[in-house]
């Protein structure tokens, strides 16, 4: 999994800002969507620290439904994005700040998935 460094995220105080998270897979893998359709399969799951900012949604993409096997799994291929909108409180301090936030996934092929990992996510932010 490869995800693209975030920009710089700018957001006035009392105001929200939308964070989009740029995500490539190599060609054959896939990522189980944040719903997976077995109980038992690891979601992809993006969650974000306390910070300068609240996260006040999480929006994944539309998961692909393919067929592995006997089963249809609702996954994530190739390019996909996540969106965080986050709302800089009224009280905020002004000036340059970091979110930080870990990405839980697991990664699979046609034949087998690699150990679910977990990565850190960072995002510089400029409160106004």
């Amino acid at each position: 999994m490869n995800i693209a460094t975030p920009q710089t995220l700018s957001v006035k105080r009392g105001q929200t800002a939308t964070q989009t998270l740029d995500i490539s897979l190599r060609s054959g893998f896939h990522v189980n969507s944040d719903k997976p359709k077995d109980e038992f399969l690891i979601p992809i799951k993006l969650t974000w620290m306390s910070g300068p900012l609240a996260a006040k949604q999480i929006t994944y993409p539309k998961p692909e439904d393919v067929k592995v096997g006997e089963d249809t799994l609702s996954v994530f291929t190739g390019k996909f994005t996540i969106e965080t909108k986050f709302l800089a409180p009224p009280q905020a301090q002004a000036g340059i700040a970091t979110m930080q936030g870990k990405l839980r996934y697991q990664a699979c092929d046609s034949r087998s998935c690699k150990r679910p990992a977990t990565v850190e996510v960072k995002v510089p932010v400029s409160i106004q």
